[in-house]
């Protein structure tokens, strides 16, 4: 994963709007896994809308490595154990539906 980040940041320097649509991972299956392991602790957070946690003024994330790095962060701390496949999935899945960085 670390390996997948650090290129991701590499074309983001490099190439503006080339990476957010080369993130590795499949948006489809990042959605379900989403659905599936993410929803719920953000509609508990937000009563019943987690979406707002993406599209609010004040969100966290603010940057296409940030969007990783809080993907992985939330993995480890609710330890979901999700695979570098889910991971990149769902980071792909939130850039295209909620944040589009095209760094």
């Amino acid at each position: 994963m670390k390996t997948i980040i650090l290129s991701t940041l590499l074309l983001s320097a490099s190439l503006p709007g080339f990476a957010a649509a080369q993130l590795p991972g499949d948006a489809v299956h990042g959605k379900s896994v989403h659905e599936k392991s993410c929803a719920g602790c953000h509609n508990n957070m937000t009563d019943g809308k987690g979406d707002t946690l993406y599209t609010r003024d004040n969100r966290r994330v603010t940057s296409l490595d940030r969007l990783m790095g809080q993907v992985i962060r939330c993995n480890s701390m609710q330890k979901l154990g999700l695979a570098e496949n889910d991971l990149d999935g769902i980071t792909k899945y939130l850039n295209e539906s909620f944040y589009k960085f095209e760094e």
